[in-house]
């Protein structure tokens, strides 16, 4: 099951970590619970990197929250990706959806805070 955490920050943004298992069977309710109302601010965070496992189901959640993201007007940047994102991306050619980096490796890289 998906852990989703959205924090309003000060600094005009709004920050979305998912971690966990963002499969079919969480997939509706992680959208009805968390991304249906969601409030966004001006520049919108993404922190994938804790997605351990997703398939069709919850790339397509993803690519709705972009979709939701821009419909109120705001920007969303991807600060994190997950080793099962970056498989999957790699696999269906999705990266257009996902990866925007020069280094892949710079962003799939867990960090010692995202690992507790």
């Amino acid at each position: 099951m998906a852990e989703v955490k959205i924090i309003q920050k000060r600094n005009n943004s709004t920050e979305i970590a998912i971690t966990g298992e963002l499969t079919i069977y969480c997939a509706m309710e992680v959208f009805q619970q968390h991304f249906q109302q969601v409030k966004l601010k001006e520049l919108t965070l993404l922190k994938l990197g804790g997605i351990t496992e997703i398939d069709t189901a919850g790339v397509q959640l993803l690519i709705m929250l972009m979709k939701i993201v821009s419909e109120k007007n705001s920007q969303y940047q991807i600060t994190s990706l997950g080793e099962a994102l970056t498989d999957y991306s790699n696999l269906f050619q999705l990266n257009r959806y996902f990866v925007d980096f020069e280094n892949i490796s710079e962003v799939t890289s867990v960090t010692e805070e995202e690992k507790q």
